[in-house]
């Protein structure tokens, strides 16, 4: 009789004990839940995020406005991502939130499906997965911006840019001295609004074909004179001959070129206004 009454104590012991652990756990599913329905952003906060932004899966915490929303595509087999790939995609944004740096990584840590966490954790910033997104959030705690990236899945990648339907050719692309390996499109929360075309390009060094010791072209110096010979004439067209950069106007757009030999590339960056 003893026994029986041990096993139904130990019996009912049990049952408390996975009555306790089913309620938290029920209330810790609730709350994430909760915390995902908590953010509705508004269209007028939302100027400046591009089309196609997964907004419902990754809402932009405490938004008081976006600075930049961009949609970046890398296939420089120099660059790894944040999250080990080779060829990526992802939209980068830059906000301004009412909250505090505590409370923007923990309203994203709870938002994960997943969190991950490297054995060098950056303590400004939060990784996971959300759906099929891999997502980071950082917050510098200096002042009120935040900064999310998102990575569209592997099997997403692509060269060709969704956003570059109407991408003004004002640069020949073409040359045979180097090779495209980044491109990315915006839209920017300054001047009235800008939309904005970026691409960055490897030069090709030649070397030493003759075994001289010495390098048989300058690249950047046929390159900055080629292009200087087509564009001096353009509109506004100038050459820093300090900082490489050469910029002119066409079209609408701003155009500005850096021939950036410590880094091996030339970066083009075209801007216009958002109502052209």
């Amino acid at each position: 009789m003893k026994k029986k009454y041990i096993l139904i104590l130990v019996l009912l012991v049990i049952f408390i004990v996975l009555g306790i652990f089913l309620v938290n756990n029920k209330e810790n599913i609730f709350k994430k839940e909760s915390d995902k329905k908590e953010i509705s952003n508004s269209e007028e906060e939302l100027n400046y995020l591009l089309d196609g932004f997964p907004i419902k899966e990754v809402p932009l915490y405490e938004l008081d406005e976006i600075s930049s929303c961009k949609f970046y595509i890398n296939f420089d087999p120099k660059n790894i991502s944040t999250f080990g790939d080779k060829d990526f995609v992802y939209y980068n944004v830059v906000l301004y939130t009412k909250a505090s740096k505590e409370k923007f990584l923990e309203y994203y840590k709870n938002l994960f499906d997943e969190e991950i966490i490297e054995e060098y954790p950056i303590p400004d910033m939060v990784k996971g997965t959300i759906g099929k997104y891999r997502v980071t959030a950082a917050h510098y705690g200096y002042d009120d911006t935040g900064y999310i990236q998102v990575y569209l899945p592997q099997n997403e990648f692509t060269k060709t840019n969704r956003y570059f339907d109407d991408f003004p050719n004002l640069f020949d692309e073409k040359d045979s001295m180097f090779v495209e390996h980044e491109n990315s499109y915006g839209l920017l929360n300054q001047v009235g609004g800008q939309t904005e075309y970026t691409k960055y390009f490897t030069v090709i060094d030649s070397g030493d074909m003759n075994d001289d010791g010495i390098d048989d072209v300058d690249e950047f110096k046929v390159l900055v004179e080629k292009y200087e010979g087509m564009y001096k004439g353009k509109e506004n067209y100038n050459y820093d001959v300090e900082n490489h950069l050469m910029s002119w106007d066409e079209d609408g757009y701003e155009v500005r070129i850096s021939f950036t030999e410590d880094h091996g590339r030339i970066y083009l960056n075209i801007r216009g206004s958002m109502g052209e």
